[in-house]
């Protein structure tokens, strides 16, 4: 079966090619070549037969796939540069090779060498074709996407005799004909470095020249104006004694790299042995290179200069002037401060620096979060004074601490603690602190003024140069002190409440209603005010009754007869469930009075065994401090202040009444009810006689004549 396939392959195959050979000429050989290619495929490809209509392998599906999205840009290490070899003469031109890739699938912007303004690049080609050369600012660069590349060309350095390297550069090799690579022949890892040129024959010395000096300088404002320079000179001779002026003032304090330095004037000589040196100078600037604009120039002897300037946190610097910013590492001085700019000083160019101080601010070395403080005033004029400071301290050692009176007891963390004065006789205590979260503990004696009627009291304070962001102070009064109100805090604190002042105004209004004149209307209103504090449950009666009065007179002024005597019966009513309602709620309750404190939670005395015993020899005193018992009080009130400062102290004064003006008060309010129940004595009366008289009054015994008659049944 198969082999009768083969031959009718085979029969078909022959004439194709039959005729092929009857096709015009290029139709014949495109014909024969795709034929020849489905000869040459496998034999199960050409022998699988494909149904009309079914889609196979061969045939590209409908729906064309989504495009890949393009690659992200480069943004780190996206070349490489392994070499650099440069060639020829210092003096005239040099050649240059430089390898290395691009690691990115797009167009690198390569550097190259700089500053343009110093040298030159020629005939320069990457991979034997020319290269399009462009230069932004202080270096060349090149673009290209080729994964290894190979740029070359000529290079010829200014009078400077410098070449810039931004690379990173793997390795640099200096074959020079003539002159020499003054860093060496052979570098590697070279980042970010200034390449200088010696333009000496091999073999033969350059003639004699002045010294050639690179001079690097940094200016550092801080505290302290510092300078650092750096001196690198060389000549075919030896150098001997460098002269340097110190034309800004320089305080020189250390020299490196050379011995018996000495300052003349204001000249710095620098003697040095041999045909090159390299000598670091330091020192301090006057005060006013700070707070004034400053002129600086390169020496004389300098085709150029780096110049490093750079500030702490306290002070700003701006610079200005002809000088050119460059990279920061570019300066053979590395910097200190973050911040730090570097500058590029041409001969015959000058740099421009204003710095400036900033003002510094009070800092907070320890700080106090709470300051709680109990206060007991004994009926006999005593203040007893118990006060607890958490503090936060991160730079104290001692605490100048002066109490409200005499100090009794000090610990910190419940361990006693001395009592230390610095002089004898002084009210200060000197308290020692430890780093950290603690708490203070101090116990005082004081005295305390207490008038008989009315007065204020002012509770004195404990002072301390710490900042406290949250006061309290609770102050306990003896039984015969009615305190009104605290103040000195961050508000008035009231013994009334907004309930007290709901009623007062409802006495007095209730009371102008029940009564007619102006007159018993004042008393009246003076007395329903006074009924509130002496008696609730009273008030509530007798403001019912003003209503009901009140109301039955203005009812009488409408309707008469029987509408009035309905009228009285439902405004009685009203009156006695309004007042059952509020003898039954919460109306004649004592309301809260912020000023107030119902239970503290007083402070207790510390275990005498808490601490550690203090021995110092002396019999007096080695003896552990015991605290004070905290009396207890009849009523406390207290006061809080947010943030206190010594320049923001916290002193609450207390206004208060005593027992004596309390019962002054009553007297006057009993004589004002009788006042009241005199000026009403002639209606009381005739009330009065005709009760009497409606209790005593008989019953009429009926006339019988006039009686009507008996019903029959």
């Amino acid at each position: 079966m198969s082999s009768a396939h083969e031959g009718e392959r085979a029969c078909s195959f022959s004439k194709r090619l039959s005729r092929l050979a009857r096709l015009p000429g290029k139709r014949a050989v495109a014909a024969l070549a795709a034929l020849a290619a489905l000869a040459a495929a496998p034999g199960e490809a050409r022998g699988q037969h494909h149904p009309i209509g079914v889609l196979y392998s061969g045939v590209p599906a409908g729906d064309k796939p989504e495009p890949a999205p393009p690659p992200e840009p480069c943004t780190e290490d996206c070349y490489l540069l392994s070499t650099l070899v440069l060639r020829g003469s210092v003096s005239t031109s040099m050649t240059f090779e430089l390898k290395g890739g691009v690691r990115a699938n797009e167009q690198i912007k390569v550097p190259l060498f700089g500053p343009p303004g110093q040298v030159r690049l020629d005939d320069v080609t990457i991979d034997g074709a020319p290269a399009a050369i462009g230069f932004d600012g202080d270096r060349y660069h090149v673009f290209t996407s080729a994964r290894s590349f190979t740029i070359r060309g000529r290079i010829t350095v200014g009078s400077d005799q410098m070449l810039a390297v931004p690379g990173p550069v793997v390795a640099v090799d200096a074959l020079l004909t003539s002159g020499r690579l003054i860093e060496g022949e052979r570098l590697s890892g070279v980042t970010g470095a200034v390449l200088h040129f010696d333009p000496m024959t091999a073999g033969e010395a350059k003639p004699t020249a002045p010294p050639i000096f690179r001079l690097a300088r940094a200016l550092r404002f801080g505290r302290e104006t510092g300078f650092s320079y750096k001196l690198t000179a060389s000549q075919s001779t030896d150098l001997g004694t460098i002269r340097l002026p110190l034309r800004y003032g320089e305080k020189v304090s250390d020299v490196q790299g050379s011995t018996g330095w000495t300052v003349e004037g204001e000249e710095l000589l620098l003697p040095t042995g041999g045909h090159e040196a390299e000598i670091t100078i330091a020192g301090t600037l006057p005060p006013s290179s700070v707070g004034s604009l400053k002129t600086f120039s390169p020496d004389g002897r300098s085709a150029y200069e780096w110049w490093l300037v750079e500030a702490d946190p306290e002070h700003r610097v701006e610079a200005g002037g002809e000088a050119k910013l460059v990279e920061t590492s570019q300066s053979p001085i590395p910097p200190t401060f973050p911040g730090a700019r570097v500058y590029l000083v041409q001969k015959g160019q000058a740099l421009e620096v204003d710095a400036r101080s900033l003002v510094r601010g009070d800092v907070l070395a320890a700080v106090a979060r709470t300051h709680r403080r109990f206060v007991a005033i004994t009926g006999r004029g005593e203040l007893i004074s118990d006060e607890t400071i958490s503090y936060d301290n991160n730079g104290l050692d001692h605490l100048m601490l002066t109490p409200a009176g005499k100090a009794m007891y000090l610990s910190t963390d419940q361990n006693a603690q001395r009592i230390l004065h610095t002089e004898a006789g002084a009210k200060e205590v000197l308290v020692p602190v430890r780093g950290g979260t603690h708490q203070l503990r101090v116990q005082s004696l004081n005295e305390a003024s207490l008038w008989p009627i009315a007065g204020a009291v002012t509770i004195p304070s404990t002072t301390h140069p710490l900042a406290t962001s949250s006061a309290e102070t609770t102050v306990g009064l003896p039984e015969f002190v009615r305190p009104i109100a605290v103040l000195g805090g961050d508000r008035v604190r009231w013994a009334f409440a907004r309930g007290d002042l709901v009623a007062i105004v409802l006495g007095i209004a209730l009371a102008c209603f029940g009564f007619r004149t102006t007159k018993t209307r004042a008393i009246a209103g003076l007395c329903t005010a006074g009924l509130w504090f002496v008696s609730r449950e009273g008030f509530v009666i007798a403001t019912s009754g003003l209503f009901l009065a009140g109301a039955v007179f203005l009812a009488s002024r409408f309707v008469r007869g029987t509408w009035l005597l309905v009228a009285s019966g439902v405004l009685t009513v009203v009156a006695l469930l309004g007042g059952r309602f509020a003898l039954s709620s919460d109306a004649t309750v004592e309301p809260a009075h912020e000023m107030f404190v119902e239970r503290p939670d007083l402070p207790r005395p510390e275990a005498p065994g808490g601490s550690q015993p203090m021995f110092s020899g002396d019999p007096k005193t080695d003896i552990t401090p015991v605290s004070l018992s905290f009396p207890t009080s009849e009523r406390y009130v207290q006061a809080s202040r947010q943030l206190v400062s010594s320049e923001r102290p916290f002193t609450p004064r207390i206004v208060y009444v005593t027992n004596t003006f309390i019962a002054g008060l009553h007297a006057v309010w009993l004589a004002l009810v009788a006042l009241l129940f005199w000026a009403h004595k002639d209606r009381l009366l005739a009330l009065k006689a005709k009760i009497a008289e409606r209790l005593t009054r008989r019953p009429t015994t009926p006339d019988p004549t006039t009686a009507p008659e008996a019903p029959p049944f």
